[in-house]
This record gives C-alpha cells, sequence and structure tokens, in this order.
C-alpha cells in the first residue's frame, strides 16, 4: 500500500507542521473538482479534471505530486481513457510519474492557493497519457505520408485559430487527431526542427510562384524530409542546419507576413511548447527552453517589442547556450522591416 512516507524524497526540506484538517476542509469548500482524503498522516488530492494525478501532503507541508496509471483490465481498458491513451500508458517507463515536490508555505490560506494553483496548472497542461509520441515514432520515421500529415495539421489548425480569433478552443477539450498529430510531433526528438521547418514553410508561403526558385520549391516542404532519428547528434545538426535556414529567409524575404496568421502561428506551436508534460520532453531528449530557442523566431517575425525580445534571447542563451536563432533575434531585424 502507498503511504505519504513511502514516496518521500528525501531532499525535500522539512518545515514546521501544518493544520491538515483546517487545509483540507479549505480545499473542499474552495474547489469543487477536488476530493481529500485524509490518511491520518498527511492528505490524498485529487482532482477529476486530472483523475489520474494524485498529490501527496506531509504534515510538514511538503506536497508530492504523481501521476499514477492502474494496470488495464481484462479487456485492456483504463477507465476514463482512450484505446491509443491506453498504449501510451503501456509504453510509458513506470506506470508512475513523479513531479516536481514543492512546500506549502504561509497559513492555511496560502497553502490553499498553491495548491489551487497546481491543480489548475496540471489541469491545463497535457496528461502523460495524452502525448503519443512513442506509438507514432516509427511511422514518422519510416513514412514521408507521416511527416506530411505534421504538416497538414498545423495547416488545418491553424486555419480553426483564425476561425476562432484564438486558440482556447483548440486547447478547451482532449486532443482530436490534427492536434494529437501536432502534439506526437512536437514531443519528438526532432521537435526543435519540426517548429524551424514549420517557420520555414511559412516564410516561403508568401513568395508569389512567379518569384519562387527551385530552393524555395524544395523549402516549402522541407517538413517532410525531417529525420526522427533518436541519434541527438543527428538532432543537433538537423535543428542547427533549419535554424540556419529560418533565421536566412525571414532576414532576406521582405514581404510583410499576415500578423494575425503569424500570431495564431505562434500561440499555436507555444501552447503546444507549454503544456507538454516535463516527463515526455524528458523521454525525447528535448528541453522546454530548446523549443523557445526556435520559438522566438515567430515573435522576431512580427517585429514588435524587439528590445524586449533581445533580451528574452539573452535569458534563453543563459538557459541552453548561444544559437543563430537567438543571435538573429538580439542583433538583427527581420527583413520585411529592414
Amino acid at each position: 500500500m502507498t503511504t505519504i512516507q513511502s514516496i518521500s524524497p528525501a531532499h525535500t526540506t522539512s518545515i514546521s507542521p501544518i493544520n491538515l484538517s483546517a487545509l483540507s476542509e479549505r480545499l473542499r469548500a474552495s474547489t469543487r473538482t477536488v476530493d481529500v482524503t485524509d490518511m491520518g498522516n498527511g492528505l490524498i488530492v485529487t482532482d477529476e479534471r486530472t483523475p489520474y494525478l494524485r498529490t501527496y501532503i506531509r504534515p510538514d507541508g511538503i506536497a508530492l505530486p504523481r501521476w499514477e496509471y492502474p494496470a488495464p483490465d481484462r479487456r485492456g481498458r483504463i477507465r476514463g481513457l482512450k484505446p491509443y491513451d491506453v498504449q501510451a500508458v503501456q509504453r510509458l517507463d513506470s506506470p508512475t510519474i513523479p513531479l516536481t515536490p514543492f512546500t506549502l508555505a504561509g497559513d492555511t490560506s496560502r497553502q490553499t492557493l498553491l495548491l489551487r494553483l497546481h491543480l489548475d496548472r496540471q489541469a491545463n497542461r497535457l496528461a502523460p497519457h495524452q502525448v503519443h509520441t512513442a506509438l507514432r515514432l516509427d511511422q514518422l520515421t519510416i513514412s514521408v505520408n507521416a511527416r506530411h500529415d505534421v504538416w497538414g495539421a498545423f495547416q488545418h489548425l491553424l486555419a480553426d485559430a483564425i476561425a476562432a480569433g484564438g486558440t482556447d478552443r483548440l486547447f478547451a477539450d482532449g486532443p482530436d487527431r490534427d492536434m494529437q498529430i501536432l502534439i506526437d510531433a512536437m514531443a519528438s526528438p526532432a521537435a526543435p526542427s519540426v517548429i524551424a521547418a514549420l517557420i520555414i514553410g511559412e516564410v516561403e508561403r508568401l513568395i508569389p510562384d512567379k518569384d519562387r526558385t527551385a530552393r524555395d520549391r524544395e523549402l516549402r516542404f522541407i517538413i517532410d524530409d525531417i529525420t526522427y532519428d533518436t541519434d541527438p547528434d543527428t538532432q543537433t545538426d538537423q535543428a542547427e542546419r533549419l535554424t540556419d535556414t529560418a533565421v536566412e529567409l525571414l532576414s532576406h524575404v521582405r514581404i510583410r507576413p499576415d500578423q494575425t496568421r503569424i500570431r495564431m502561428m505562434r500561440a499555436l506551436l507555444t501552447g503546444i511548447a507549454n503544456r507538454l508534460p516535463a516527463s515526455a520532453l524528458a523521454a525525447a531528449n528535448v528541453s522546454r527552453a530548446s523549443l523557445g530557442g526556435t520559438l522566438i523566431l515567430i515573435s522576431w517575425w512580427l517585429g514588435r517589442d524587439l528590445d524586449r525580445l533581445a533580451e528574452s534571447a539573452l535569458r534563453l542563451e543563459i538557459a541552453t547556450g548561444t544559437t543563430t536563432g537567438t543571435r538573429a533575434v538580439r542583433n538583427g531585424r527581420p527583413g520585411w522591416l529592414a
């Protein structure tokens, strides 16, 4: 049986005991989706929005959240999950995925707020079972049609976001087919390359047919040629090459982009990047900061608040090192503003 002590990491720092009974009552009263179980030696907090996430609260105020997936039943089902979700769970290294512990400081009101923020954050993120990259990776590796589907899914979602005036509706429910395809590509080892290729395709889209060179025609659907190989060196080289190409195009193409379209592109791709679970990024050997180092080029292309953006690029460089993308954002201007 799981106990509070059995999952307590040794590195957490204790604080003075908290009032578990008061915290339990305040949580139940303030959040109708939350259920709290008093174990005697701590609390277990669950939320109906994230049914397989449990947050264990120790008497000293340390919160220990983790995903806990049950084994499938005799029919191969897990309650509330779709068949592909179940397959994704079965491909996880472990059905238990710990999240970063945190401390509930302050009085009961403050502790309740911290827990609610944590639960809201996790409800707005993708759960581990909603990332199916492990199921799709072989297909992306061998099939050009599967790779082109990433471009098609992106175009469909972008059109939907533009029509709706934002991405809220796209992220409101569980992923549909198009969203699942794009999520899985962005949770793959090739994620930075996927983002760079989408930027390249959007820049090439602006160039009139009569002005397109053979290279332009080749780059228009460069996403079809991405390799999803899991070798880190291969992915680093590919990301650098595609980011270099994206920067070159953004720096030299003087056609003003459709601002609404590019804002929605940024909202869509950034929305996915921010919602990916840390466990999925770790499995792909990709950091959120490395995605940010490519995504920042979309903001640069928009051409607004370039000084502030240069500061953001510098912060990214501190986290991940200098890249062609961050260097361009710090030192240059997009071609349409030249």
